[in-house]
């Protein structure tokens, strides 16, 4: 089985993000480049959740994910680079992909992965194909979600079609 690319990863996390809200990234977290709590270090199976309403920026570049991360109330910045990334989904409509050959072999052999597996939304149609899913997708009605890719370093901003604006928290000192 061929290994899925950075690309393949990198546009189903931002798929599932703009189409449903959240993903959560399952990864190895003993891969060389993964930052996060000394703690989780050494889980083989750890799972991060992101949200597109989260107030910090999540950037989905070419070598991996980068956001700050809340984990018991204290924020650490975290790094996660495809090659550690094994898996990809909503956990409510557990839409996404599981990517086996990227998989350590304690989670697979504990879950009977053998080959990728994937769910996504109806009428969702990936731009690079996932690989040897077992449930292909079917378009409903030919719809596509639309995905484009942003070249640079991130530094530009980002373009007002992708934005929304996010009202500002209501505060209020009490005394």
């Amino acid at each position: 089985m061929e290994s899925a690319s950075a690309a393949q990863k990198a546009e189903l996390v931002r798929l599932i993000l703009e189409s449903e809200g959240r993903v959560m990234l399952c990864l190895d977290a003993t891969w060389p480049g993964v930052a996060v709590p000394r703690r989780f270090a050494s889980d083989t199976g750890l799972r991060l959740i992101l949200n597109r309403t989260m107030p910090q920026p999540i950037h989905i570049g070419p070598e991996g994910i980068e956001s700050e991360l809340r984990f018991g109330g204290i924020p650490h910045y975290c790094v996660v680079p495809y090659d550690a990334l094994w898996g990809a989904f909503n956990p409510d409509s557990r839409h996404g992909m599981f990517w086996a050959d990227s998989m350590p072999e304690e989670i697979r052999v504990r879950h009977g992965m053998e080959e990728s597996m994937v769910r996504l939304p109806e009428g969702v149609v990936l731009s690079t194909p996932p690989i040897e899913p077992l449930a292909p997708p079917t378009p409903a009605r030919g719809e596509r979600v639309a995905l484009r890719v942003i070249e640079g370093d991130g530094a530009a901003a980002p373009s007002s079609e992708t934005t929304t604006k996010r009202p500002r928290p209501n505060l209020r000192v009490v005394s």
